[in-house]
């Protein structure tokens, strides 16, 4: 659940900070007031493409700050997967700069774009009036059809199964490169000890 939710010089926005509990939050406004912005800002943790142009004007940078709770399963493997620590609060922070650039962290720890995009599908839900153009977008297909077929069960054994298998595939990719590297030790061995023996060495030789 999204429990708090920080923002400091974003667009029209110049501070504000927003407590949320599990009753419902209905925010209003008239045109201009910043409604758009509080939603600009859940998109930049959730790894939104950002623009300097949201960078309040005469500031270095905007800070969105997004703290999450009762983080469920879901969101515990990803951080797992992507090497984060799993905890049952997550601090998402990202920092958009007047000079285009912009920043991530996770609980503190540098992320990408990619990975707070990856992990913001697990963390919110965000719909508007153009919704329906998922539709249209190839990368969605497939998860639409698996919602659709309710095979989550088979598709965890599946992802665990080829996490198996990379990890079997690693092993044995290790154990090909020492057995080369046995091999051509003991070509290596065998031609010193052949080149010793032409040499025809005796003792007290080199006395």
């Amino acid at each position: 659940m999204l429990r708090e939710l920080s923002i400091e010089n974003l667009a029209v926005i110049e501070k504000a900070n927003i407590l949320f509990d599990v009753n419902f939050t209905v925010f209003t406004g008239e045109t201009g007031a910043g409604k758009s912005v509080l939603i600009g800002g859940m998109g930049a943790v959730l790894g939104q493409r950002v623009s300097k142009d949201t960078v309040r004007t005469g500031c270095k940078k905007a800070v969105v700050t997004a703290l999450f709770t009762d983080l469920n399963e879901d969101v515990k493997n990803k951080l797992t997967e992507f090497g984060f620590d799993t905890a049952d609060e997550l601090v998402i922070t990202r920092e958009i700069y007047a000079d285009g650039k912009s920043t991530a962290r996770i609980n503190l720890r540098p992320a990408t774009a990619a990975i707070l995009k990856e992990l913001g599908g697990l963390l919110i839900n965000i719909h508007g009036q153009h919704d329906s153009q998922i539709l249209l977008s190839p990368e969605s297909h497939l998860n639409i059809i698996d919602s659709f077929g309710n095979v989550n069960d088979l598709l965890e054994d599946y992802r665990d199964s080829f996490k198996q298998l990379q990890s079997l595939s690693r092993t044995l990719k290790e154990l090909v490169g020492n057995e080369k590297d046995r091999e051509s030790k003991i070509r290596q061995f065998k031609q010193t000890v052949k080149d010793i023996g032409a040499l025809n060495p005796r003792k007290n030789e080199d006395t």
